[in-house]
């Protein structure tokens, strides 16, 4: 969906060689756009938000930076069966000229359909215990667990500065209404201590990208501040609408449980290689993020290698 979309190992080459020849100045008046693509990749690394991974992608249109990251554990995986794997995936949203984090209104993450999620036997995490203050609300929702990560952004509460907090992100299922989701619930500590629930709806769908998590409105999210905390209004104060302008989002599902006597994992995965080939290169994770009338896309592609099959014992 991107109509100028930068190839960043280019951008990255390109401002070296400027650096080498000397004259900066005259040279990047001639080569603009280069630049420009350079300079958008230097302000993700300097506020820290470029993805972890080195097999990341970057693209940038008009004045929002958008990238995407996304590995399968192990890379080497059969060609005609899936077996059980661990994903990870993220992104990273930036806009150009202003220190301020975009605000994101829906979230929308497309896995490869040679992905699967698998959440029959998993018990379900209601919403409501998520934003329990007790120890015994996480507990019981222990075996809903099926991965974790972090969330960076941005929040301003009523009346105060801006702050930029890290949150540490825990995932569970939940099957509300007959609907299954993923509950990606984000607590933070230190200055603004926080939590919060982004309700991921799980659903298929035809095409390359099989499996969908997503979020809708993200303005109806809501959130708690910590009981009696300097940096919170009240203790029964509620915040909502304000868990949008995030930066950086990581997330690894990797969960692997018993049902119906056999052990399954959350994620499975096979290698899409055609026959007589011991490798391919697929598109693995699509981020569709929007910005009120405004949507961006990146799709991270990744290359898996077959691997050699099992031989079967025989007997004697």
């Amino acid at each position: 969906m991107f109509q100028d979309r930068i190839n960043r190992e280019d951008a990255i080459l390109g401002s070296f060689r400027l650096r080498a020849r000397g004259n900066v100045a005259r040279r990047a008046v001639a080569s603009l756009p280069v630049l420009l693509g350079a300079l958008a990749l230097v302000l993700i690394a300097v506020v820290g938000i470029l993805p972890a991974s080195a097999s990341g992608d970057v693209a940038q249109a008009d004045e929002l930076i958008v990238g995407v990251s996304g590995e399968t554990v192990p890379s080497r995986l059969p060609r005609w069966h899936m077996v059980p794997a661990m994903l990870r995936l993220g992104f990273t949203s930036a806009a150009v000229g202003t220190p301020a984090t975009p605000e994101l209104t829906a979230i929308r993450l497309g896995l490869s359909r040679n992905l699967a999620l698998q959440t029959a036997g998993l018990p379900s995490c209601p919403i409501a215990d998520l934003y329990a203050e007790t120890s015994e609300a996480s507990q019981r929702c222990a075996g809903s667990l099926v991965g974790r990560g972090i969330v960076i952004s941005e929040v301003t509460l009523p009346g105060q500065a801006p702050v930029t907090i890290e949150g540490h992100l825990s995932a569970f299922y939940d099957l509300g209404e007959r609907q299954p989701r993923i509950l990606a619930q984000v607590t933070s500590s230190g200055s603004l201590p926080l939590t919060y629930v982004i309700p991921f709806t799980i659903y298929r769908e035809p095409g390359v990208f099989g499996t969908v998590l997503s979020v809708q409105q993200m303005r109806f999210i809501a959130g708690r501040c910590a009981r009696g905390h300097s940096n919170c209004f009240s203790q029964a104060y509620t915040y909502k609408g304000i868990y949008g302008h995030i930066s950086k989002l990581e997330l690894t599902l990797d969960r692997q449980f018993v049902h119906a006597g056999k052990r399954t994992s959350v994620v499975s995965a096979d290698c899409p290689a055609s026959a007589g080939s011991s490798s391919a290169t697929f598109p693995l994770v699509n981020v569709d993020l929007a910005y009120g009338g405004i949507s961006r896309s990146q799709v991270a592609t990744r290359r898996c290698e077959v691997s050699a099959p099992r031989r079967r014992r025989h007997r004697n």
